[in-house]
């Protein structure tokens, strides 16, 4: 068996107040939650782009992987919960410390199983990034996000063509349309250079 091993990636921008960058580190073996993904690169950049949306927010991001969606929100000056299952915590935590410069005590990082645990009442944003490849997790999540009370959920979903993914992707929007209505973004909030048609980035509303 081989020892996984870790490489970084070094993602820069600008804060407000100065130039600078994150560094986010990744695994050479993995599953799909140890890379960064071009939708998260997608996401990160609108909240570049719009920084003052996020600053000052109580954020949770579910299903983090690496961490860098909420590491890049702290960064801005959001409080951020970070929730993966037991196995990416390790690789999260790195890249906080990793990053701790830029986000100093604004991050927390916790398990969050979303067949038994629920999301923390009070938030203004819960976030999800990439979170369905499995048919096993589409009701989990649903009902996860059902129940949460955040004032906003968004949720970003690279389209997939083969596989699991592809069928447990249609699925799940199909599914949650019974609940939500998902408003995408609008592209001009998007940054231009971080901008595909093939992912999705939008707004969940409950439904009445």
């Amino acid at each position: 068996m081989f020892e996984n091993e870790e490489y970084s990636r070094v993602i820069p921008f600008n804060n407000g107040k100065e130039k600078t960058e994150l560094t986010i580190y990744q695994e050479t073996i993995t599953d799909v939650g140890g890379v960064i993904w071009d939708s998260a690169l997608m996401t990160i950049h609108y909240f570049f782009k719009n920084p003052e949306q996020f600053h000052g927010k109580k954020i949770l991001e579910l299903g983090s992987g690496t961490g860098v969606c909420g590491i890049a929100l702290a960064a801005l000056g959001a409080e951020v919960i970070i929730t993966d299952l037991p196995e990416r915590i390790p690789l999260i935590q790195k890249n906080v410390a990793a990053n701790s410069r830029l986000t100093s005590n604004r991050i927390q990082v916790q398990v969050l199983d979303w067949t038994k645990d629920k999301i923390p009442d009070g938030l203004d944003l819960v976030l999800a990034v990439d979170c369905v490849y499995y048919n096993s997790t589409i009701t989990p999540l649903i009902n996860l996000l059902k129940t949460c009370d955040a004032k906003e959920t968004i949720i970003v979903s690279e389209e997939r063509d083969i596989g699991e993914a592809s069928v447990a992707q249609k699925t799940f929007f199909k599914n949650i349309n019974e609940f939500f209505e998902l408003t995408p973004i609008s592209h001009e909030y998007l940054d231009p250079d971080y901008c595909a048609e093939d992912i999705i980035i939008g707004r969940l509303i409950k439904k009445p």
